[in-house]
């Protein structure tokens, strides 16, 4: 009487192992197609339609799309699992200048969680790479939506604190801009920890600055929003410096 019993709990865990396979493989799949970043990213652009429902939002929404994903998109090739994360960093993203745009000036509450919360995923994208696969379109992807998520920031803040506030989401397209006319600064830097922490602060420290604790606490704003320049501009002009004594 035991054995038809064996059989037939171990029918139904060959059954369950092979459902949890194929839903392994589809989900797989999707994520290799770029699908289910591209459901994410709909699924942003539509949600901020419904809530703000203007033609400046729809510009901005394309705009962000554009510059966050379109890169990424011209080098084709799978997506991983990291670039999947980082697509829904871009999503909260698109939610966030939504909400910029329409609540000025500054971040209301609401652009501060899901600002906040972009931060977070920019952690977890380069730990889920390092776990699954590492690679250079997805690194740019990465670095892509970071550039663009500080511009966006310091852009918000231009209203509160005067037009140098836009000065850290510039450095980057400038430098990318001079890299074109001067190759020497093609160079791949070395691993600096200190680059990395600059980097990570820039988002806390430019969110802070345009909450609405910054509008109440004039100093916090300015303070945090000057922090950023200051340790930018430190940041990018060490690296020009070794650029420029190794330039061959």
């Amino acid at each position: 009487m035991n054995q038809p019993q064996t059989d037939v709990t171990g029918t139904g865990t060959d059954i369950c192992a092979g459902n949890t396979g194929i839903g392994a493989r589809w989900l797989n799949g999707a994520v290799a197609s770029g699908s289910v970043a591209a459901t994410l990213l709909a699924a942003s652009a539509i949600v901020s339609a419904l809530f703000e429902p203007a033609m400046v939002t729809v510009v901005a929404v394309v705009a962000v799309l554009a510059v966050g994903a379109g890169p990424r998109l011209r080098l084709g090739g799978p997506w991983t699992p990291a670039d999947t994360v980082t697509a829904c960093r871009l999503a909260l993203i698109v939610v966030c200048i939504c909400q910029i745009i329409h609540s000025p000036p500054g971040l209301n509450w609401s652009a501060v969680i899901i600002g906040a919360l972009a931060l977070a995923l920019d952690g977890l994208d380069g730990f889920v790479a390092r776990r699954t696969q590492v690679t250079e379109a997805g690194a740019g992807f990465d670095e892509t939506v970071d550039a663009l998520f500080i511009l966006i920031l310091g852009l918000a803040l231009v209203p509160m604190w005067g037009w140098w506030t836009a000065l850290p989401g510039m450095y980057y397209y400038a430098f990318r801009f001079i890299t074109v006319l001067r190759p020497q600064w093609q160079q791949r830097l070395p691993f600096s920890q200190m680059r990395k922490v600059v980097a990570a602060a820039q988002g806390v420290l430019l969110i802070t600055a345009a909450s609405p604790l910054a509008l109440a606490h004039e100093w916090v704003g300015f303070g945090a929003a000057g922090l950023a320049l200051a340790a930018l501009t430190w940041s990018f002009g060490r690296d020009i410096v070794w650029l420029e004594r190794h330039a061959r």
